[in-house]
């Protein structure tokens, strides 16, 4: 069986705070795709509404997923989210 896990995140900033959450997801991105679970972390704002970024991350597993959050660069992004943004839609999926 695959252990690897995929996480698409949809987060809708609020206007006056893009650049910042962006900056903030780049560095956390930086720093993440260098953990020895992390296979892929895209970021993709959008073309059409510019208050839209998407993030694609693949993991080996929901253990390494679960170690990523417990590092500083991901509690970083959290402060950063937690008070600039509209929402935030996470899918989570294992890769069969």
């Amino acid at each position: 069986m695959n252990n690897e896990v995929m996480i698409v995140v949809n987060i809708l900033c609020e206007t006056q705070h893009y650049n910042t959450v962006l900056n903030a997801i780049y560095k956390c991105a930086s720093e993440s795709v260098l953990e020895d679970g992390c296979e892929r972390y895209d970021v993709y704002p959008d073309i059409n509404d510019s208050q839209k970024i998407t993030l694609v991350e693949k993991w080996k597993s929901l253990g390494e997923l679960d170690k990523h959050k417990r590092l500083p660069h991901y509690d970083e992004l959290q402060s950063v989210l937690s008070d600039k943004v509209l929402s935030v839609k996470i899918e989570t999926a294992r890769l069969v």
